[in-house]
């Protein structure tokens, strides 16, 4: 990764740079999934990159919850030791029989605090920056 001020805890990503952020961190990622009780459901999955969305097969379970839910959130681990996470939030929608594409909300970069540290006033101890 060759961003900016690497050193730092959070960096943002602008919604313009959200597809070149993810192709850095890989065709593969955690698909989080819930059931109407909101029951989690964690896959992890390759998918397809086209015109600013992510097209992905999802199984059965998978399916079947995005049907009932369609909120879903995606996890990519880091790519280094001590790097950051990538967290999408959004949406997903089936285009045909196999596929579903994935529209974005939310993302962020993420990882912990270096050490622990006094809950701040917002709640959070780890550094995190939603964008």
């Amino acid at each position: 990764m060759d961003w900016p001020n690497s050193f730092r805890m959070s960096i943002p990503v602008d919604r313009e740079n959200l597809i070149q952020t993810i192709e850095e961190f890989g065709a593969s990622a955690y698909f989080i999934t819930s059931s109407v009780d909101d029951y989690p459901h964690v896959t992890h999955s390759s998918f397809e990159i086209s015109e600013d969305s992510l097209f992905i097969k999802l199984g059965r379970r998978s399916s079947k919850n995005a049907e009932q839910n369609s909120r879903i959130s995606i996890l990519w681990p880091p790519v280094e030791s001590g790097g950051y996470n990538l967290i999408v939030d959004g949406t997903i929608e089936r285009t045909d029989s196999e596929k579903w594409r994935v529209q974005f909300d939310s993302a962020i970069l993420h990882r912990p605090a270096d050490s622990p540290v006094q809950g701040t006033d917002n709640g959070c101890d780890s550094d995190c920056k939603p964008v």
